[in-house]
């Protein structure tokens, strides 16, 4: 994980309209993203910009997944403003079921209660796999709502 951000669990949430939401322990913020392949794709791989929020010091930051839905699990390069290289760090992804009912303003608290038995599954799925405690991510990821 990013070391200024090493929030292993977090919310994904796809808006129809292109935007993003993302909630942690440590994050709540807005994006925009861009799919390269269909989002119903096996595997799919989609571009993140984030917009300036307090939770990155008023910055923006870039992040390139690639979902494997097969196995859950995903790769991410996170490029930030005026640093040439990209940090690369994985983990794993579910989808929330009916993810059209997500609400917008939902907090990282109501998250994890809602969630409870998804976050497991995903500790689960990465305490099954050898990784550094640095290069577990998980990321609970709604198809759209």
């Amino acid at each position: 994980m990013f070391e200024e951000k090493p929030f292993p669990e977090a919310l994904l949430i796809y808006f129809d309209n292109g935007s993003y939401k993302i909630v942690s322990p440590g994050e709540d913020h807005y994006g925009s993203y861009i799919s390269a392949t269909l989002m119903s794709e096996p595997q799919r791989q989609v571009s993140f910009i984030s917009w300036p929020s307090d939770d990155w010091g008023r910055n923006v930051a870039s992040h390139t997944l690639t979902f494997n839905p097969a196995t859950g699990a995903f790769i991410q390069a996170l490029i930030l403003p005026g640093e040439p290289v990209a940090r690369a760090q994985y983990g794993f992804a579910l989808p929330v079921p009916e993810p059209g009912n997500i609400d917008p303003a939902l907090t990282w608290a109501d998250a994890t209660d809602r969630y409870r038995d998804l976050f497991q599954n995903l500790r689960a799925m990465a305490t099954a796999r050898p990784a550094t405690n640095s290069q577990k991510a998980q990321r609970v990821e709604p198809h759209s709502s």
